[in-house]
């Protein structure tokens, strides 16, 4: 039998099944599950390969690497971010003479 006669036999065939009313719903949840249930096998298989990558020790030494330079970057970056803030502070209590410090408020 060929598809077209298959398609034909098909078409011919009265077909009676209702589906429930939650159908839609109950089906479009199983691949919201899924796909959550995927993302969490992706996340491990990552953290997986990482940790096996480990037990080489070139690949150890470059991850170990790039990950103290990611550190580093990002506390470089926190620092200046916090410096950059201390220094806007200090300009404004030079300017403003509503902001007093501590140390020249009167007793």
């Amino acid at each position: 039998m060929n598809d077209e006669e298959l398609h034909i036999l098909l078409c011919k065939h009265p077909v009676k099944t209702f589906l429930p009313s939650t159908y839609h719903r109950e089906v479009w949840s199983r691949i919201e599950s899924c796909e959550q249930r995927r993302a969490k096998s992706q996340v491990a298989y990552l953290a997986r390969r990482l940790l096996l990558s480990l037990s080489n020790p070139a690949a150890a030494f470059v991850i170990i690497a790039s990950f103290g330079a990611v550190g580093a970057g990002a506390g470089v970056l926190m620092y200046q971010k916090t410096h950059d803030s201390i220094g806007e502070l200090a300009y404004l209590e030079t300017v403003n003479p509503l902001v007093r410090t501590h140390s020249e408020e009167e007793p």
